[in-house]
């Protein structure tokens, strides 16, 4: 999700400085310390003959290749072992990209690189070699109480988990009111306070304990739901949590309550994916509106939050449309879920989802179309015939044209 790792950087060039400060503001570096300094390559050497090397260092330099490697043996010298370097360089030469690499440079950038490839070289110098898959986490909040992002969130994991090959893990951190374990009819031995209760000795195999299976391609991580002893939730151990769910399942699905707390705030920016629900009123739309502003500015112009709209009546003539939220926050629906009482709270009250309730539901086809716009992997054979016929919204059908395509 994230690094929180210590990052200096010597630069030469205020394209360079300009990419790198981009790149701080991404979300993925949003536990990062970093620094910026002038003078490149040469003003690295001097500077850490007095100072401790941090977990990553980024160089600038515009000298010859044999200059150029004089310079970064001499840093060598200086540096801590467990020290990385990026540098970024003006020659395009796979032969000196393998000697600075056999040299023990970490990558080599041409300039003028972008925020982009800074980053995606620190994704690939701090990944886990020994992970072996890395879930899509996708968090879910409703914009105010009761606009049912839950049942948008379950629903949602349900369909992302029938509709192809994709195994999900949901988690409900709601830990007084969580509803998770009665939406999908389990009585879960251990929950998640479980795991926040001494988060010191978690790893993959305890979370797997943990997680109580609906089938073989969805699980939960429950919240305790109850208001007896209850602890705070710390945002390392959540991200702990996360991280080793991760390492279990294609999809983590955050069912966050509606609070505003700093670990919700984290969960919400690091998320790969954060969704917004809201109902179409003017109080949803003033509060989608705020939310999307602050989270597009703390996630990165690349990463701006989703919205879905529940509970859509074309009927009620009083409620706002999802050109009305577009314009004022800047955000095109990803779907739009019809509103039908009897079949989400028969659902509710069988300990079910709406599509066991109703396969062909216009509700149920909105949230198989959501599941795809999320990234689920469907057969193409499968996706055509459980989407025949079905009008969906430009953007979403666009997205579900190319993913299908892709894939």
């Amino acid at each position: 999700m994230s690094h929180k790792i210590t990052i200096e950087a010597f630069v030469l060039s205020a394209a360079t400085r300009a990419a790198i400060e981009e790149a701080c503001r991404d979300r993925r570096l949003s536990r990062s310390q970093m620094s910026i300094h002038d003078g490149g390559l040469p003003a690295a050497l001097p500077y850490y003959s007095a100072n401790h090397t941090p977990n990553l260092i980024v160089v600038e330099e515009d000298s010859d290749d044999a200059t150029m490697m004089g310079q970064l043996e001499k840093l060598a010298e200086v540096c801590d072992p467990t020290t990385k370097v990026v540098v970024v360089g003006q020659v395009n030469d796979i032969r000196l990209y393998r000697t600075l690499i056999s040299a023990g440079v970490s990558e080599y950038l041409i300039g003028p690189i972008s925020a982009r490839q800074l980053l995606d070289a620190v994704d690939m110098i701090y990944s886990d070699p020994g992970l072996k898959q890395r879930g899509r986490v996708v968090a879910f909040f409703g914009v105010r109480g009761g606009v049912g992002s839950s049942t948008v969130a379950y629903n949602a994991a349900w369909a992302i988990a029938q509709l192809g090959t994709d195994d999900v893990i949901v988690i409900d951190l709601d830990m007084v009111f969580g509803t998770a374990a009665l939406s999908f009819n389990q009585d879960p031995k251990q929950t998640l306070g479980d795991a926040f209760s001494n988060p010191d000795r978690l790893d993959a195999t305890l979370i797997e304990r943990f997680i109580s299976r609906v089938d073989d391609r969805l699980g939960i991580l429950a919240a305790p739901a109850n208001v007896r002893g209850f602890a705070m939730i710390d945002s390392a151990a959540l991200e702990k949590v996360i991280e080793f769910a991760r390492g279990l399942a294609s999809f983590i699905i955050l069912d966050l309550p509606h609070v505003w707390l700093p670990w919700v705030k984290d969960a919400l920016v690091l998320a790969d994916e954060a969704v917004l629900v809201a109902y179409p009123d003017l109080a949803n739309l003033r509060e989608a509106k705020n939310l999307s502003e602050y989270l597009g500015e703390l996630r990165g112009e690349g990463s701006k939050p989703k919205l879905v709209l529940n509970r859509v009546d074309p009927a009620r003539k009083t409620q706002l449309t999802a050109k009305d939220f577009q314009e004022a926050t800047g955000l095109v629906a990803l779907q739009l879920v019809a509103n039908d009482r009897v079949l989400f709270e028969t659902a509710a009250n069988n300990g079910q989802m709406a599509g066991e309730v109703n396969a062909n539901h216009k509700a149920v086809e909105s949230l198989k179309a959501l599941a795809l716009a999320l990234g689920a992997h469907a057969p193409q054979s499968k996706t055509r015939g459980a989407h025949a016929g079905i009008q969906l919204p430009d953007g979403v059908l666009r997205l579900w044209q190319y993913l299908t395509t892709k894939r």
